[in-house]
């Protein structure tokens, strides 16, 4: 019977500690400033104190606003339009990492070819794109372990193409952006070995001599 109570008492604690996760982010929600831009974020190792990690996801972030405006400077009349791009560069000062980072690209439009008068102008926006990436981080779980943080860098560069107008329809922007990024590990819990629960016959016996030492105590006073 005591057998039986431990095992079930042991099964209930791992069922517990099968469901452990701790998660880690910075950036989140992404915060924009002006382009170009060079952020350093840190994130947190697995510790493992806690227990023995299993797995673990990495999902980085990035996003851009921009406002775009096309202008003329021709003495007749032109027919153009413009499109950006942001190039998104990541790494990490963890190497095993850095290997698995892919740079990301933001794509913005200002639509079809539109036609300007001499010193017209138009301004398009704001236009916005986001986009994140996840990698494969089982085969790296172990350099993810220990006391301490890991750093990632994400930084910008930015593009504006102008299609059509001879050369002569100036494209400028104005274009916020930023990154973030964030982990999760999925471990199980150390637990403390599982306390011994007295059997209810146990308890049956103490309660019996318990009631016989008081008979024994009342039958001496009533002798005196």
């Amino acid at each position: 019977m005591k057998r039986t109570v431990l095992f079930l008492a042991s099964l209930g604690l791992a069922a517990v500690a099968q469901a452990a996760t701790v998660s880690y982010q910075y950036g989140l929600p992404i915060s924009q400033s002006t382009t170009e831009i060079s952020q350093t974020g840190l994130l947190g190792l697995f510790d493992p104190s806690l227990g023995t990690l299993t797995g673990a996801t990495l999902t980085y972030f990035s996003a851009a606003t921009t406002t775009i405006t096309l202008t003329n400077v021709a003495a007749q009349n032109q027919t153009a339009r413009a499109s950006s791009s942001i190039d998104v560069i990541w790494d990490s000062p963890l190497a095993v990492l850095d290997t698995l980072l892919a740079d990301q690209a933001l794509f913005f439009s200002t639509g079809a070819a539109l036609s300007y008068a001499p010193g017209q102008s138009r301004t398009f926006g704001p236009l916005t794109d986001a986009t994140n990436n996840s990698p494969d981080l089982s085969g790296i779980l172990g350099s993810l372990t220990g006391v301490g943080t890991f750093g990632m860098h994400c930084e910008t560069l930015t593009s504006i193409t102008t299609i059509g107008g001879g050369g002569n329809v100036r494209a400028t922007q104005d274009t916020v952006g930023g990154c973030g990024a964030q982990i999760t590990y999925s471990y199980t819990a150390r637990v403390k070995p599982p306390t011994e629960v007295p059997e209810p016959s146990g308890l049956a016996l103490v309660g019996v001599a318990l009631a016989g030492l008081g008979a024994t105590y009342r039958r001496r006073n009533a002798a005196k």
